[in-house]
């Protein structure tokens, strides 16, 4: 019986030890593509796929926010 239980506790361990392992590649993995230029390409991307009237709208918000300092 203890037998048995120290089996399993050390199979339970070892599946643990390799699921963290993946689980850390995997984000370090996925960090690594994260940059400020995919933000400004997929708010270019927004933009074009935007209205013409929906697309005046949020240039003319964001002029106005130059023009009094604030950020949108």
């Amino acid at each position: 019986m203890i037998a048995v239980a120290g089996t399993l506790s050390i199979m339970f361990a070892a599946i643990s030890i390799v699921s963290a392992g993946i689980l850390a590649y995997l984000v370090a993995a996925d960090g690594g593509r994260t940059r400020q230029v995919d933000g400004a390409e997929r708010f270019r991307q927004h933009l074009q796929a935007l209205s013409d009237d929906s697309r005046a709208h949020l240039r003319e918000q964001l002029r106005a926010g130059a023009r009094s300092g604030k950020s949108v």
